[in-house]
């Protein structure tokens, strides 16, 4: 057990601060220590066990209390936590001293103390410089680190701006606390207090860590200069590769139809699929930092064409696709590898890839072989970038054109099919119920007919497949209407004008598919965004009840209904 020199200075009417006055404070882990990688043969310095499970040292007590979490077990961003350094930790070898949950009112702090992961403070009753010290709980420092010079929790604040690894997490000591900088997608490198470098499966490209914030044009300087994981031939990714880090938003996902790419960079290539998703948190959008995400902005090498300030890069809040003034702050990820999967380029309007979306291709020195560009063929093929057209559309030599062929809407017709009253292209029915969001969700990721633009229809839309009900439906005097936006439950007026039903009839004849129960829309409450609008076909439970439809809102989360997309 190491011993602590102790350094007591009592001044009348003053504080009397216990200062540690050896060890140091620094925040790295060597083998042996508190928290650090055992010896070889499963020890550690005196007083430590080897917890083998985890490969880490701790005191006793912490393994039989369990109070290291599991190497796979996450910390909490937002708590700005970290593990106790023995360091710091002013902890007697024999103490019989009582230690209390509460700190008493109008009491001062004449030593300080830290304790099985707390911070205590030494106080006297009455301030009497001669009474009998007493301590009681200042703050709990739970996995993080208690400095018992000043009985805070946190890091040294001589070490701002120090890094280094715990666990999956790459931390940082800021304003003496530790923070969680960035989560570690291939595990932490504890020699260089760094993220190891991460080859995603789905490219084959290899990314570094995040770079703190800087403006554009120091951003290819840092790739060109950045020494990681034993590699030195970095880059700043081109737009196409930074599409491949988005996750879980369709239209800028590696392959959807957002239009910037390598090949497009003007501002006329920047449409309404590259900014198609709800605001997340936490990097949500990113294949990187599905935990957290310290800044919004991901750059790319790629400058906007006829542009001298404008350069391209991703959105993590929303997953989108932006130009942004090169002198605004954002991070960069490096990049390496280039006989990797690279994304196809030029769909056309009413097509999708048949059937690759990226393909392996090589960097020549002047252009991507095979080529990256889309190219007419009904014929499939995972090696070269290939499309046809979209159920319903045909080549000309230059587009897709409507064919209008598909079949009339109906009980009975295949799906998609066509709504000639509304020029309106409908899905098949969902095949299970779901809440709003799966619902969303569902009609983004829809794969009927491969390549199919599908969306989840607006309230309006689905009123047109109402039939039977010239209230309910489209343009009937029910007034529950995106177009004109009244979508607040306060726009339904008499809720009679919104509803049909007769006793002896089916649920099925109030639809132009036969369809029955609870089907979502796009619309959401104006009044209460927690619930959303959708036709109800069934038992209508009004003065007397029968059988018939009903523009209704149900609960986003909690509610359960089908969902049949549709195609503009």
């Amino acid at each position: 057990m190491r011993k602590i020199a102790i350094c007591i200075l009592a001044v009348p009417a003053l504080f009397v601060l216990m200062v540690s006055c050896g060890g140091n404070s620094g925040s790295g882990r060597k083998q042996g220590e508190i928290y650090g990688e055992c010896f070889k043969d499963n020890t550690c310095n005196e007083g430590l066990v080897c917890d083998t499970e985890h490969n880490t040292c701790v005191r006793d007590e912490d393994v039989s209390d369990d109070a290291e979490p599991d190497d796979d077990e996450d910390y909490d961003a937002e708590d700005n936590s970290e593990d106790v350094d023995s360091e710091n930790v002013d902890e007697p070898e024999e103490d019989d001293a009582i230690y209390e949950e509460t700190l008493p009112e109008d009491v001062s702090c004449w030593e300080y103390r830290c304790k099985d992961g707390k911070s205590y403070c030494g106080y006297k009753e009455n301030n009497k410089i001669n009474g009998e010290i007493k301590w009681a709980k200042i703050e709990n420092c739970a996995f993080s680190e208690c400095i018992a010079s000043t009985g805070k929790c946190g890091c040294d604040s001589s070490e701002d701006g120090k890094i280094h690894c715990e666990n999956k997490n790459l931390r940082i000591c800021s304003n003496g606390r530790w923070q969680v900088r960035e989560k570690c997608k291939a595990g932490c490198d504890s020699a260089t207090d760094g993220c190891k470098p991460w080859e995603d499966p789905d490219s084959g490209l290899i990314w570094s860590v995040e770079s703190n914030a800087m403006i554009w044009q120091d951003a290819a300087g840092y790739c060109d200069k950045l020494t990681e994981g034993g590699y030195s031939d970095w880059r700043l990714p081109s737009i196409s590769e930074a599409r491949t880090l988005i996750q879980f938003c369709h239209g800028t996902r590696t392959g959807d139809r957002c239009g910037v790419t390598d090949s497009c960079l003007s501002p006329d290539c920047l449409d309404y699929n590259c900014d198609l998703c709800e605001p997340q948190s936490d990097g949500f959008y990113s294949k990187m930092d599905n935990d957290h995400t310290n800044w919004n902005l991901l750059w790319s090498a790629s400058e906007v064409s006829g542009s001298a300030i404008l350069a391209w890069g991703i959105e993590l809040y929303t997953g989108s696709v932006a130009a942004r003034v090169k002198n605004e702050y954002g991070v960069a990820r490096c990049v390496r590898g280039d006989n990797h999967r690279q994304l196809c380029e030029g769909l056309p309007e009413h097509a999708f890839w048949n059937s690759a979306s990226n393909i392996f291709s090589t960097w020549d020195g002047s252009s991507w072989q095979p080529s990256l560009t889309g190219v007419y063929n009904e014929t499939s093929s995972e090696k070269e970038c290939r499309f046809k057209c979209i159920p319903g559309y045909k080549w000309d030599g230059y587009k897709c054109i409507s064919s209008d062929d598909l079949p009339e809407c109906s009980p009975a017709s295949p799906t998609p099919c066509k709504d000639y009253s509304s020029g309106l292209v409908w899905s098949s029915k969902s095949s299970e119920k779901t809440n709003w969001g799966d619902a969303v969700d569902y009609c983004f990721r829809h794969s009927e007919n491969v390549g199919k633009v599908w969306f989840i229809p607006t309230i309006d839309e689905l009123r047109t497949l109402v039939k039977k009900c010239s209230k309910a439906e489209y343009g009937g005097i029910c007034a529950i209407s995106g177009e004109n936006d009244f979508l607040s439950i306060y726009d339904v007026g008499e809720r009679e004008t919104c509803f049909c039903y007769e006793k002896g009839s089916e649920s099925s004849e109030y639809n132009k598919f036969g369809d029955s129960g609870l089907f979502w829309s796009s619309s959401v409450r104006s009044d209460n965004p927690d619930y959303a609008w959708g036709v109800f076909t069934g038992y209508i439970s009004y003065a007397g009840g029968g059988y018939g439809v009903e523009i209704m809102n149900s609960v986003k989360t909690y509610d359960r209904g089908n969902v049949r997309c549709v195609a503009r």
